[in-house]
């Protein structure tokens, strides 16, 4: 439950930075790869949308990592007598 927090704060986070940089890949890398785009007045925000999501899932996987790493490194250490 706590990854779905983690995500939805780096999504708007990392979609609002997005808008008010308007160069931060991988937003321009597709807003260069579909012309498309370009010729609407949505394109800054697909831009920061799309960096929200692929910024939000990576820190996402990264705190599941860490967070499961830290849980096992937990188990494993002997409990100290008298405590």
């Amino acid at each position: 439950m706590i990854g779905a927090v983690v995500f939805v704060i780096s999504f708007v986070l990392f979609t609002l930075i997005s808008l008010a940089v308007k160069v931060l890949p991988p937003g321009v890398w597709v807003y260069d790869w579909i012309p498309e785009i370009k010729q609407t007045e949505y394109a800054s925000l697909v831009n920061g949308v799309i960096n929200g999501v692929v910024y939000g899932v990576v820190i996402w996987i990264a705190f599941s990592l860490a967070k499961t790493a830290w849980e096992r490194k937990k188990k494993k250490q002997p409990v100290k007598p008298g405590s």
